[in-house]
């Protein structure tokens, strides 16, 4: 079965790609992955480790969330244009957003030690005036200052720097989806 969808990749790989984000399963295991994520760092890092989120990581658990939805939106039905692309832009938003909150919290985990922090434990402001605080505030409350998940790491990176990486498999597994889809639809 491996070498079969290998050999279907290599002998047309855009109008492969293109008919697998046309069915349900690749936008599934795509918002799997995301919340996944979402879920693996409230039970793995805040319950057992201990390392309680800042303002800046519910903010990432929150772009986490949004990629999940938008990859649910197009799940509902792929083969729709109207659904992939309403898909698409929550996903797209979602990475962007993501990275930007990424960069942010490495910024802070740079910063020189005793200075003060740009982030609160106060109520965050989540996009569209969500009160995801309020909801699942064991999931959405910050408990600590930006920077303090620093002392975890992983070969020698930190949750921030990981995160980058995450993104970039997400960016370029949208990127390669869009470009598939723009190329199966000229066809």
């Amino acid at each position: 079965m491996i070498l079969q969808l290998w050999a279907r990749l290599k002998g047309d790989f855009w109008g492969t790609l293109g008919g697998w984000q046309n069915q349900r399963p690749l936008w599934l295991a795509g918002g799997l992955a995301a919340l996944s994520l979402e879920i693996f760092s409230v039970a793995f890092f805040q319950k057992f480790l201990k390392l309680y989120p800042c303002e800046l990581c519910v903010y990432i658990r929150f772009s986490m969330l949004a990629i999940f939805m938008g990859a649910m939106i197009a799940f509902i039905n792929p083969r729709s244009a109207l659904m992939k692309a309403a898909g698409y832009i929550v996903v797209i938003w979602g990475i962007i957003r993501g990275i930007i909150w990424d960069v942010a919290l490495e910024m802070e985990n740079l910063r020189a030690a005793g200075e003060h922090s740009v982030c609160s434990m106060n109520a965050p402001a989540f996009p569209f005036g969500l009160p995801l605080d309020k909801l699942i505030p064991s999931h959405f409350m910050p408990l600590a200052l930006c920077g303090e998940d620093s002392k975890w790491s992983l070969f020698g990176l930190n949750m921030a720097e990981w995160l980058f990486f995450v993104y970039g498999v997400f960016a370029l597994g949208i990127l390669l989806m869009l470009v598939s889809w723009a190329k199966t639809r000229r066809r």
